[in-house]
């Protein structure tokens, strides 16, 4: 594996109005109701030629064990491309008042008629298939606790490049990998890979890692129905000056690898995956493999390659 070096780690502290955040004042937070406004947001898919994966939803559920305790109901269904909400944008799905206390799920209930599709540059669509997803739904699991008189946001990060999957005979599936999110515990990592690097490569990719998680095998062919770099909590997509953005971090200590991929004129342009480098980060003449994310928190960086 080839290494990366970071010419500089900077930290800026984000205004905490950026977050919409619970009443500290009151005394018994866990006591009476409070609000929950949902969001979604994805990462970049990997195809090239989809321009859009569309979902159609009638409702959103809010679970607790496996019960139901309240739900935003929409009059008509909601449609919206997940690829126009990458870094950092989201789309806001509405609010609903819950009783204090913990959750550790949310279903978005897909039109039945409609539920999912993807959109190509030539305009033709087809399906996507999502196992129960106009019935029991589709399914977002994580904690979150909503305190009384406060607004808890939370955030869908629906990653389409681990949850879109095609599969052998064709068929896109939805897989259950979306990740749920509240707001105000995240914060954001943004960088810039040196332009210089990025001459040969065709597209850039930026994966995050739990400190410790990345293994080589991550580089590996993914088998039928999973993806290379499974293992990622987040992934970014290096614009064309190089920038990148890793929204939406849980609080942690995160690696960093770098992935350069290279049209194939032989497969009629299809990407395909060249190589992976990690990042070492200099931060006050100490280099570091690890780079820490705090909630409402940017982690500004410099990446440059050194071959």
């Amino acid at each position: 594996m080839k290494y990366l070096k970071s010419l500089a780690a900077t930290l800026l502290i984000i205004p905490t109005l950026m977050f919409t955040s619970c009443d500290d004042d009151n005394s018994n937070e866990l006591d009476g109701t409070g609000t929950a406004r949902l969001e979604a947001t994805d990462a970049a898919v990997d195809a090239e030629n989809i321009t859009g994966v569309f979902l159609s939803v009638d409702e959103a559920q809010f679970m607790a064990n496996g019960q139901i305790q309240n739900s935003i109901m929409f009059e008509s269904p909601k449609e919206f491309n997940l690829m126009d909400y990458q870094n950092g944008e989201t789309y806001i799905l509405g609010e609903t008042e819950l009783e204090a206390g913990a959750y550790d799920e949310i279903r978005l209930i897909l039109t039945s008629s409609n539920q999912a599709y993807v959109k190509y540059l030539n305009g033709s669509t087809d399906e996507i298939k999502v196992p129960s997803g106009s019935t029991s739904g589709y399914k977002i699991m994580g904690d979150f606790e909503i305190m009384a008189n406060g607004m808890t946001e939370l955030v869908l990060d629906v990653d389409l490049r681990k949850a879109l999957v095609k599969r052998g005979n064709g068929e896109f599936n939805l897989r259950p990998t979306a990740r749920l999110i509240t707001k105000s515990a995240t914060g954001m990592i943004q960088g810039t890979v040196d332009e210089d690097n990025m001459d040969d490569a065709d597209k850039v990719v930026v994966y995050a890692y739990l400190e410790g998680t990345f293994e080589d095998s991550e580089m590996d062919e993914p088998t039928d129905g999973n993806s290379r770099f499974e293992n990622s909590v987040n992934s970014a997509v290096a614009d064309a000056s190089g920038n990148f953005t890793l929204a939406f971090m849980p609080e942690g200590d995160y690696e960093l690898i770098v992935a350069s991929y290279k049209r194939d004129q032989l497969l009629g342009g299809e990407l395909k995956f060249e190589s992976a480098t990690q990042v070492e980060v200099s931060i006050d003449g100490e280099t570091t493999s690890v780079v820490e994310v705090e909630a409402k928190v940017v982690t500004n960086l410099l990446i440059n390659l050194f071959q």
